[in-house]
């Protein structure tokens, strides 16, 4: 079984191998660091040529979305089963019956609306509270005589993306709240609204805060710069809480009496919008509201299928790290743990590239590996990672500690990075890529933000007693067991 276990690790096993033959040369012959530095450099040099080689997708321009039909959304549906069926035959253990139901239901006509979903989107003091409050919450649709409910929402445009988007999800229009000229945020959201297939229009709030000559300079540039997203619906100013106007009185004895009118509020033709939705206008945000909706559902069975595999990963990456800590410890040799994890990191490339069914030979997944070495080297990780363990290891009061049970925990912690970064890159990698296309350039960044998020000090505590109990053998006489 052991044996069976190795054969199945051709690129653990040959790396580890060449790493003994060399060590046997450096005892023999005493001639180990020319040849070291010449196996290094060539692994680096070969890994450094592929990797410019490969292509890197260009960024496609921003397209205007063409107006959403039934059946661009039954096309959206169908992508969404295909999606989730082969999910399923990947990994029949992953529940997604539930999932499945939903998108069946997306295909059930609604003939007549149960209510409609409004949505006021605002950052701070745009006045959306004060708005709510003016709007009604019951409609009646044009082609009929019965009350339809008219469900509000008011939602800061600061919330998280992730959430907002749950939260508007279901709503049929979204009224976006400005005060002035749009900022580069705002604008984003404006574009995110377009993309989703949200029904939006922008309200330019406090305009009785300008004078007449900058109000409206500032109104027709807000139209101007939403008709190149949504031309039927222009940006339109409203007042929902006027600033008092002040009344000066003549007196028959010639005083002059002040006083403050309180100006009624100026929504446009907001409500009168509301009084004329008909059913075919309800029918088109309809189709908004299911087309979001499958894109939700495909978003969740995407985080079960990441979950499920992060499960099977972790494991996977635990046993590369001990055996890379391992071997940093028990070797002598100068810089010979650093081609021990390249070939233990190239296997584990290759184990987790299989699991997450993306097709990488044992070549490129020894390529992939040195590349994340190389860029733990450029990034100064290598550094980091050992002056902050070390210094942990220090503050722990140990009496004793070997320069080669460091070595080994940042060999091990490395490899542990190396493992989550590559998780992350490929749960964002598209299997109807091939290797050639998929975006290497983040890579970078993954490993950089995947080494920031893992130095909080609890983690770096929680990692090392982990280590302290996986190798307890390698480290009883340079490290004190815990009381």
């Amino acid at each position: 079984m052991v044996m069976q276990h190795w054969v199945k690790k051709p690129i653990m096993v040959g790396g580890l191998g060449v790493c003994a033959l060399l060590g046997g040369w450096e005892y023999l012959n005493g001639e180990w660091d020319g040849i070291n530095q010449l196996v290094l450099w060539g692994l680096s040099g070969m890994g450094l040529v592929i990797w410019r080689l490969r292509r890197s997708p260009k960024d496609s321009p921003l397209q205007k979305n063409e107006p959403l039909t039934a059946d661009m959304l039954q096309t959206a549906i169908a992508k969404v089963d295909q999606y989730l069926s082969r999910l399923q035959t990947q990994t029949p253990t992953l529940e997604l019956s539930d999932l499945q139901t939903q998108l069946k239901d997306l295909n059930i006509v609604q003939s007549q609306p149960t209510a409609l979903n409004g949505v006021i989107l605002g950052e701070k003091r745009t006045g959306k509270s004060r708005l709510l409050a003016l709007l009604p919450t019951q409609i009646t649709l044009a082609e009929s005589s019965e009350l339809l409910p008219l469900n509000w929402q008011a939602i800061p445009a600061e919330t998280p993306l992730p959430d907002l988007k749950t939260l508007i999800n279901p709503a049929h229009f979204v009224w976006v709240l400005t005060t002035g000229d749009l900022t580069a945020t705002q604008w984003q959201m404006l574009e995110f609204l377009h993309h989703q297939h949200h029904h939006w229009q922008l309200l330019f709030n406090k305009q009785d805060l300008y004078s007449d000559g900058d109000r409206q300079a500032i109104l027709e540039q807000l139209q101007h710069q939403t008709a190149s997203l949504q031309p039927d619906q222009p940006a339109q100013a409203i007042s929902v809480a006027p600033q008092p106007i002040q009344i000066r009185r003549h007196l028959a004895d010639g005083q002059i009496e002040t006083d403050q009118e309180i100006a009624p509020p100026q929504l446009g033709n907001l409500l009168a919008q509301l009084e004329q939705v008909d059913l075919a206008q309800y029918q088109t945000w309809q189709l908004g509201v299911q087309w979001r909706q499958a894109q939700a559902i495909e978003q969740q069975a995407h985080q079960r299928w990441q979950e499920n595999r992060r499960a099977l990963a972790m494991p996977l990456i635990e046993q590369a790290q001990w055996l890379t800590a391992g071997s940093a410890l028990v070797n002598p040799v100068a810089n010979l743990d650093l081609l021990a994890a390249i070939a233990i990191n190239g296997q584990l490339v290759f184990d987790l590239s299989q699991l997450y069914h993306q097709k990488m030979s044992l070549a490129q997944a020894k390529t992939v590996a040195s590349q994340i070495g190389e860029i733990l080297i450029k990034l100064g990780l290598v550094e980091l990672s050992t002056q902050a363990l070390g210094a942990l290891l220090k503050s722990q009061l140990l009496t004793y500690l070997a320069g080669g049970a460091i070595q080994g925990f940042s060999a091990a912690y490395l490899t542990r990075i190396a493992g989550l970064s590559l998780v992350t890159f490929l749960e964002n990698q598209s299997p109807e890529l091939s290797l050639n296309q998929w975006d290497w350039s983040q890579l970078a960044n993954v490993v950089k933000q995947t080494f920031d998020q893992n130095q909080r000090l609890d983690l770096l505590q929680g990692f090392l007693q982990t280590a302290r109990r996986q190798l307890p053998t390698l480290t009883a006489q340079t490290i004190p067991a815990e009381a």
